[in-house]
């Protein structure tokens, strides 16, 4: 790789030092403690790892060998970066104020984007699991979750409320990743809703479209995930331990579900259109979401009853493929 210029070799090396403040923190120290002094082999090599690569970066030449972790710190930075200004972006009504609580993940949008880290695979650095027990890794991981007690959308109680997705995309983020499993989140919605409503008056949708619809989502989430109300004819769905195929298959049942439904002897036929998106990525949280809602809006413009299917969600414009009915797929370069 190039030489760094000496800001761009700060900002990575403020980085690896953190992913090493962290890895410390949340792995090394459990382990030394819950096995009595004892530090796995590979936990050492790691830390060697990282503090040589902190070498390197003070003196502004990487070796090749070390980019893995130079990609994985600056994954992980990004994800808690992005994670931690999505409270104040919620709060602020300025846009030019927002663009600049923003302006925080440019950098690390930059440099994932060099040509010297293209290819790169990030590094897998040890893990709790890999030494200890996934019950007794999760008793002792700091800031483990909880799943939420379970409530309601308050208009027909029928799927569970939109206040509980983004809690419980983490909650179960954190134990998938225990497993060493994936996790799918899509987001939904009825095609050409608006002239469905103006058809059969809005009366009428609530009382013989709607109900049944989302009795319909309820049953084909049942003991498989979770699915979300979030108003209108918007919905959430997570899929705990559920790969990208696995996601695909499970939303074309849906859509042949929904396809094939008699709504009430209303003589209406709909479908939906779909996005979906693995969070096992850097993306916090809401990203992940929105990422979703944007897959399926990308899916929704090629074709009805298509899911769009958001691959590699680093950065940069999607391109969607016109697949349909296949899976409409969306891709972000790197």
């Amino acid at each position: 790789m190039p030489e760094l210029k000496r800001g761009e070799a700060k900002f990575i090396l403020g980085s690896v030092q953190s992913f090493l403040e962290v890895f410390e923190r949340d792995v090394a120290s459990i382990l030394r403690r819950e096995l009595r002094g004892i530090e796995p082999a590979r936990v050492s090599e790691t830390r060697q790892d990282l503090a040589l690569l902190a070498r390197q970066l003070e003196s502004r030449r990487v070796h090749d060998a070390c980019l893995p972790l130079v990609r994985r710190a600056l994954l992980d930075a990004r994800r808690h970066t992005a994670a931690a200004v999505e409270a104040p972006l919620a709060k602020v009504i300025d846009s030019k104020v927002a663009e600049s609580i923003r302006r925080g993940l440019v950098s690390y949008e930059e440099f994932l984007k060099a040509p010297w880290l293209e290819g790169v695979a990030a590094a897998r650095v040890p893990r709790l699991t890999d030494f200890l027990s996934v019950r007794f890794a999760e008793e002792v991981a700091p800031g483990a979750a909880s799943l939420a007690p379970r409530s309601f959308d308050e208009k027909f109680h029928i799927l569970e409320a939109p206040a509980l997705a983004l809690p419980d995309l983490a909650y179960y983020r954190q134990r998938c990743t225990m497993r060493q499993a994936c996790v799918g989140l899509a987001y939904a919605d009825i095609d050409d809703f608006k002239a469905v409503n103006t058809r059969l008056t809005e009366t009428v949708v609530d009382a013989k479209v709607l109900p049944p619809f989302m009795e319909m989502l309820e049953s084909w989430a049942f003991a498989r995930g979770h699915a979300y109300r979030f108003g209108g004819d918007e919905y959430v769905l997570l899929l705990p331990n559920a790969d990208r195929e696995t996601c695909i298959a499970l939303l074309r049942d849906l859509i042949e579900r929904v396809a094939a439904a008699d709504f009430s002897r209303t003589k209406l036929s709909i479908t939906v259109g779909l996005g979906v998106v693995d969070p096992e990525c850097f993306l916090s949280d809401r990203e992940v979401l929105a990422r979703a809602n944007e897959g399926k809006q990308r899916a929704k413009a090629v074709a009805k009853g298509s899911i769009g299917v958001v691959e590699e969600p680093e950065y940069g414009a999607p391109e969607v493929v016109p697949t349909a009915p296949r899976p409409v797929r969306v891709r972000r370069d790197a």
